[in-house]
């Protein structure tokens, strides 16, 4: 059984599809080739860079939820050179925004309904973490590109 306070936090992390949704509603292709600033990302590429961050924390809210202390050895991620390898800058958002919306809701599903879901540890090389830690984090990330979205929409009048 989840506690309220367990299942405020699996429905704050579910509910970040809807807010990046509502954070791009509206806008052109061209509006999403704005940037905040010379050298910032587009909010084209903060939402390729939201959701691919998100594929590899899937993975490892997986992980710790199938296999409870076990080691997860962590590849490196260089955002940068993400998006250039994976093309952020000429790709629809389309499919990203459907796979962000399934891999959360799969995620929010197996944490409510596996017992003591919230509390599974993944081991990593610096250190350990619960699923309610992992799942703080995903928030914390979503929320901050999501914000940086709005801040955009704000400085080109979209």
């Amino acid at each position: 059984m989840i506690s309220a306070v367990g299942q405020d936090l699996i429905n704050a992390y579910q509910r970040a599809p809807l807010e990046l949704a509502h954070a791009i509603a509206g806008l052109s292709d061209s509006d999403l080739d704005q940037a905040r600033a010379d050298g910032k990302w587009t909010i084209r590429e903060i939402v390729h860079h939201l959701i691919d961050c998100d594929m590899n924390y899937f993975q490892i809210n997986r992980y710790a939820l199938a296999d409870t202390g076990a080691t997860y050895l962590f590849n490196d991620f260089n955002g940068d050179v993400w998006s250039a390898k994976m093309s952020y800058r000429n790709r629809s958002i389309d499919m990203e925004m459907k796979l962000f919306a399934m891999m959360r809701d799969y995620i929010s599903y197996l944490c409510s309904t596996l017992p003591d879901s919230l509390d599974r540890v993944l081991v990593h090389e610096h250190g350990k973490a619960t699923v309610s830690d992992a799942l703080k984090h995903d928030i914390r990330h979503a929320s901050h590109h999501i914000g940086q979205i709005y801040e955009t929409r704000r400085i080109h009048n979209l």
